[in-house]
C-alpha cells in the first residue's frame, strides 16, 4: 500500500533549541524501523573470576551474584568507576592507583601489551536478560552492536552466535540475524565476552592527550539494539546530490541496499519519498540475494529540483536538512523501511598557487577555524555535554571540529548537521593504525571493514566535509589505494586528504595541509612572524599556543588542597604525555613576560591573560592572512579529563581566558592588531561587502594617559582582510602600554572593539632552536611586568537577571570609576554565595578591560535549572578590580 507522508526541509535555529535525542528503553520503540535498545540492567565480570562457559553465562537465570551492575554503553573501567569499585579517576592521582596502571611510560600504552597482573589481560563478560515484544507475523529479528572494543564472542540463550575472530574492530558496526536464537515474548539472555585490544590491534590511543585507562577502553562503547523486519530488509539509505554550476538546480539520486533473508524468491516494490515526491520501482530478489537499488533523476523527474534549499555552514547561511524514506513492500505488507536525513550541498577543495588546500562550500571559499574534540576518558556519554560542546563552538565563532579517530555516536553528526558545524574526521596516529608495515593477520581486513562502516554512515551527513585517510602520516600506496577504492565504491562525494600532515603520499601526492605545531607556549607575534612551521599560512590541522590553566574554582575540583600551590607532581599528572608532561615552558614564558607568580591567584590572573592573548593572536593571524592561510584547528576544543593543557574551556565546562580570546578573534566583523608590523587590520568574515567602516586606534601609557590616536575609513570586500593603517610610534611610551581599537559601521554603530596590552621590548624568537613541531623558544621576552603595578580600581557593578527557564539571562553593567585601566574584568555567575560556577554559560564578552570612566554592558545566557534552586550570585574579579555597588 502506498505511503503518504510529507517530507520537507528542516532547520534548527538558536543555540538553546533542545538537541536531545531520546533513547528508547527495552519494550519501547522510536519511529520506524523500531529500535529496542538493550542498555539497561547489565552485569559485568572478569573471565578470570568466572569459570562458567558461555553456554551457562548466556542462559536465563544464570547466577550473577557478585557481578558488577551497569548500564551500557560502558567501558569496563567506566562501569567500575560508576559502581564505585574504583575511585574517581579525575581527582588527584587516583588513576595511578587503578590495577593495570603499571604499564611503561616509555611509549604509548596502545603499543604495549597489558602489563603483568592487570585484570584486563583477561576477557570480560557483559550479560543481560530482556524480554522482546511477542512475535508478530513473519518477523526477522536483528541484533545490532555499533561499537565493541575490541573483539567479542557473542552468545544468546546458551548458543554461541558469533566468534571473536569475526567480531573485531573498534570502529566496526555489526548486525546479526538472531531470529533462530531469540524467543519473543519470553525472557532471553545475551552474553558478550569482550577482549581488550592488543598492541597490534586497530584500537583507540590517547597519544599524549592524557593517560590511557588501564583497560584501553575495553568494552561495549556504543549502542546495542534489536530491530525487526520482514523477509526483505532495507539498509544503508543514501542520497547523493549533484548541483549545477550556479547552484540553482540539484539532481538527487536515492539508493538503498535491499536484501532477501529468506530462501525463496521475492517480488516486491521499493518506494522512495523525498520533498513531496513519491517514487517506486519493482524489485525481484532470489533467496539470500542483496541488491543496491537506485532512484536516479534520469528515470524519475521528481528528483530534479529547481531552486533547492541548500545546506550551509551556519555562518554562511542556513543548514537546511531534508528527509528521504525508503520502504519495501511485498504485496501490501511493509517488510522494512529506512529513513535518512541529508543536506543538499557541494564541498570541493583545491590547491592554491602556494600549494595550500582551500575548501569551498557551494562555490564559496571558507576559512576553516575550529578545534579538535575529545570524548570522555572512559567514553561516558552525555548528550547534554555534547550540546554544550557544539553550542560553545558556535558561541566562539568557530565553524569546524576535527576528530582524530574516536568516531562516536550518530548523535554527534546529527547535531552538527542541524547546527551547521563542519566536521573533519579521519583515522588516528601513533599506534597500529599507522604501523602499516607491521600489519599482519586480520589487520588489513579490519581496517578496510572499519573504513567501509564509517564512510557508509558519514556520507549522508552534510556537516562532514572531508575525510583523512591518515593522521600524522599518509598511508603507503597499497593501503591508500585500498582506502580510495572503498571510498569510490561507496560514492563518497567529499574531498579526501591522505593525512593531516604535510608529508607527501606515495600514491595521491601532496596533501595541501600541514601539522607543524606548535603545541607549547609561543608569544603572540609567532603566528605572523613564522613562515616555516605553524605560522599563519596554509592549513594547519592541529596547533596551539600551549597550556590552558583552568580557573582556580575548577582546579580545586581535581587538585587536592595540599597540592594547589606551588605547582608539583599532581599538577604535572594532569598535563599531557610524552613531551608535554609539565607546564614549564608556559610558566617560564609567564614568568619572563609577566613576572614571577607570587601565589596561585597571581599565577591564575597571569595565566588567563596569557591564554587569552595567545588564542586571540593565533586565530587573528590566520584571519588576517586569508586565503594565504586556509585553515587552522586549535589543539584542542575540550579535554577527556581535567587537564592543564590544550582546551578552550575546562572539563567542568567553565570558559576562561582562551575561550574569550578565541571568541574575540572570531567575530564576523573584527578589528585587530598585527604584531609583526605594528599595523591595524579589519576582517570581514561575512559574505557581503561593507562600505565606509570607521577604524580608530588609541594608544595609552600604563597610567592610562592617551599617547596616540589614528583613524581611517575603509571599504571591505566580502570575505576579506584589509590593512587599515600603520600605527604611530609615539615618544615616551611606558615599557608596558595599552592599545584600544574600535570599528564602527557607516551609521556609527560599534561592531567590534579590541584591547591589547603590549610591550616596547619585543618578543624575539630563536628560530634556530625550534623544537620539532613542539614550539620555537625565545631569545628575548616582552616586558609586561608593568601590569603588576596597576593600582586597584573601583568598578561599579549593576546586575539585572531575567527569565527563569532555559533561556535566562543576566546583564551586568560595569563602570570604571578610577583613574587607571581596570584590567581583565571577569564576571562569574555562581549557584548562590560561594557556590560553583553556573556552567554552561554564554557571556557575550568577558575578561574585558575598561579605561577610566568607561562603562560596558555584558550579558550571559544560561539555563535557570543549573542554579539547582539557589539564588544566582554575581562575582566580579579582575587583575586590579575592586567591585562596588553603583
Amino acid at each position: 500500500m502506498p505511503l503518504s507522508r510529507n517530507f520537507s526541509a528542516r532547520v534548527l535555529q538558536g543555540v538553546f533549541v533542545s538537541l536531545a535525542v531520546p533513547m528508547v528503553a527495552v519494550g519501547a520503540t522510536e519511529g520506524p524501523p523500531a529500535r529496542t535498545y538493550l542498555h539497561k540492567n547489565w552485569q559485568l565480570q572478569s573471565s578470570c573470576e568466572v569459570k562458567a562457559p558461555g553456554e551457562q553465562v548466556s542462559s536465563v537465570g544464570f547466577d550473577a551474584k557478585g557481578w558488577h551492575q551497569a548500564d551500557i554503553p560502558a567501558t569496563v573501567v567506566g562501569a567500575l568507576v560508576t559502581d564505585k569499585t574504583f575511585p574517581d579517576p579525575n581527582y588527584g592521582t587516583n588513576l595511578k592507583s587503578f590495577p593495570g596502571m603499571n604499564y611503561s611510560d616509555k611509549n604509548l600504552f596502545a603499543n604495549q601489551e597489558m602489563p603483568e597482573g592487570s585484570p584486563f589481560r583477561c576477557s570480560w563478560w557483559y550479560r543481560t536478560e530482556f524480554t522482546p515484544p511477542a512475535e508478530e507475523t513473519k518477523k526477522t529479528e536483528w541484533l545490532n552492536f555499533l561499537g565493541i572494543n575490541y573483539r567479542a564472542n557473542i552468545w544468546i540463550n546458551g548458543h554461541k552466535m558469533e566468534d571473536a575472530n569475526d567480531v573485531a574492530g573498534t570502529y566496526r558496526s555489526f548486525e546479526f540475524n538472531v531470529s533462530k536464537f531469540l524467543q519473543p515474548g519470553k525472557t532471553n539472555a545475551l552474553a558478550v565476552e569482550v577482549f581488550a585490544p592488543a598492541k597490534d590491534d586497530l584500537g583507540i590511543t590517547w597519544v599524549d592527550w592524557n593517560p590511557t585507562p588501564p583497560d584501553k577502553n575495553l568494552g561495549i562503547w556504543k549502542e546495542v539494539f534489536l530491530r525487526s523486519s520482514g523477509d526483505v530488509t532495507v539498509r544503508h539509505p543514501f542520497v547523493a546530490s549533484k548541483l549545477d554550476a550556479e547552484y540553482k538546480t540539484a539532481d538527487l539520486t536515492i539508493s538503498g541496499e535491499v536484501r532477501n533473508v529468506s530462501k525463496e524468491s521475492v517480488k516486491g516494490v521499493l518506494h522512495a519519498e523525498v520533498d513531496g515526491a513519491e517514487l517506486q520501482q519493482p524489485v525481484e530478489l532470489r533467496g539470500g540475494e542483496s541488491k543496491l537499488v537506485k532512484f536516479t533523476p534520469e528515470r524519475f523527474a521528481g528528483l530534479k529540483l529547481a531552486h533547492p534549499r541548500l545546506w550551509w555552514p551556519y555562518q554562511m547561511g542556513t543548514p537546511y536538512l531534508h528527509t528521504a524514506r525508503l520502504t519495501f513492500e511485498i504485496g501490501e505488507q511493509v517488510s522494512d523501511s529506512a529513513t535518512v536525513t541529508f543536506g543538499i550541498r557541494k564541498v570541493t577543495s583545491e590547491l592554491t598557487d602556494k600549494g595550500h588546500r582551500l575548501f569551498k562550500v557551494n562555490g564559496k571559499k571558507v576559512l576553516i577555524r575550529g578545534a579538535a574534540w575529545a570524548p570522555d576518558l572512559l567514553f561516558r556519554w552525555s548528550s547534554a555535554k555534547l550540546d554544550t560542546d557544539l553550542a560553545y563552538v558556535r558561541d566562539m565563532g568557530m565553524n569546524s571540529i576535527r576528530l582524530e579517530g574516536r568516531l562516536d555516536r550518530d548523535e554527534f553528526f546529527e547535531k552538527t548537521d542541524q547546527l551547521g558545524i563542519l566536521v573533519m574526521p579521519g583515522w588516528t596516529c601513533c599506534d597500529a593504525w599507522e604501523r602499516w608495515k607491521d600489519w599482519k593477520g586480520d589487520q588489513r581486513g579490519i581496517a578496510a571493514a572499519s573504513l567501509r562502516d564509517q564512510i557508509t554512515r558519514l556520507r549522508n551527513h552534510p556537516s562532514v566535509f572531508v575525510w583523512l585517510n591518515g593522521s600524522d602520516n599518509p598511508p603507503p600506496a597499497d593501503v591508500e589505494k585500498m582506502y580510495l577504492e572503498i571510498e569510490k565504491e561507496l560514492e563518497w562525494s567529499n574531498p579526501i586528504v591522505s593525512s593531516a600532515s604535510e608529508h607527501k603520499a606515495g600514491f595521491s601526492g601532496v596533501s595541501g595541509v600541514k601539522m607543524t605545531g606548535p603545541y607549547e607556549y609561543v608569544p603572540p607575534v609567532y603566528w605572523l612572524a613564522d613562515t616555516q612551521a605553524g605560522g599563519a599560512y596554509g592549513y594547519n590541522t592541529e596547533t596551539s599556543p600551549g597550556p590552558a590553566i583552568p580557573p582556580r574554582e575548577s582546579l580545586e575540583k581535581f587538585i587536592p588542597k595540599e597540592h594547589l600551590w606551588p605547582i608539583d607532581e599532581v599538577w604535572n599528572y594532569h598535563a599531557g604525555g610524552e613531551r608535554f608532561t609539565t607546564v614549564k615552558v608556559f610558566t617560564d614564558g609567564l614568568t619572563r613576560r609577566y613576572g614571577p607568580a607570587s601565589s596561585l591567584d597571581d599565577y591564575e590572573r597571569k595565566a588567563q591573560a596569557m591564554t587569552y592573548d595567545g588564542e586571540r593572536a593565533m586565530f587573528e593571524a590566520y584571519a588576517r592572512n586569508k586565503y594565504t592561510s586556509t585553515g587552522v584547528i586549535q589543539w584542542m576544543l575540550d579535554n577527556a579529563w581535567p587537564s592543564l593543557i590544550w582546551h578552550l574551556y575546562d572539563y567542568y565546562l567553565v570558559p576562561a581566558g582562551g575561550y574569550f580570546g578565541t571568541k574575540k578573534a572570531c567575530e564576523p566583523l573584527h578589528v585587530q592588531y598585527s604584531y609583526d608590523d605594528n599595523s591595524v587590520a579589519v576582517i570581514n568574515g561575512t559574505y557581503k561587502p561593507m562600505k565606509r567602516m570607521k577604524v580608530s586606534a588609541k594608544i595609552y601609557n600604563l597610567d592610562a594617559k592617551e599617547k596616540g590616536l589614528h583613524q581611517a575609513t575603509v571599504d571591505l570586500l566580502a570575505d576579506s582582510s584589509a590593512k587599515a593603517f600603520d600605527l604611530p610610534k609615539p615618544e615616551g611610551l611606558t615599557p608596558t602600554y595599552f592599545l584600544k581599537l574600535e570599528l564602527h559601521d557607516a551609521v556609527g554603530k560599534l561592531v567590534s572593539d579590541n584591547f591589547y596590552w603590549l610591550s616596547t621590548k619585543p618578543d624575539v624568537l630563536d628560530w634556530a632552536k625550534r623544537s620539532d613541531t613542539v614550539y620555537t623558544p625565545q631569545k628575548e621576552f616582552g616586558d609586561l611586568t608593568g601590569l603588576n603595578n596597576l593600582p586597584k580600581v573601583k568598578v561599579t557593578i549593576a546586575k539585572t537577571t531575567q527569565g527563569s527557564g532555559s533561556n535566562s539571562s543576566v546583564m551586568v553593567v560595569a563602570e570604571n570609576k578610577g583613574n587607571s585601566v581596570a584590567f581583565m574584568v571577569h564576571p562569574r555567575l555562581t549557584r548562590g554565595r560561594g557556590g560553583e560556577d553556573v556552567a554552561p554559560i554564554f557571556w557575550n564578552d568577558n575578561y574585558f578591560s575598561l579605561l577610566p570612566g568607561e562603562k560596558k554592558s555584558v550579558t550571559a545566557r544560561f539555563d535557570f535549572a543549573l542554579l539547582q534552586g539557589a539564588t544566582p550570585e554575581l562575582v566580579v574579579e579582575g587583575w586590579n578590580v575592586e567591585p562596588t555597588a553603583p
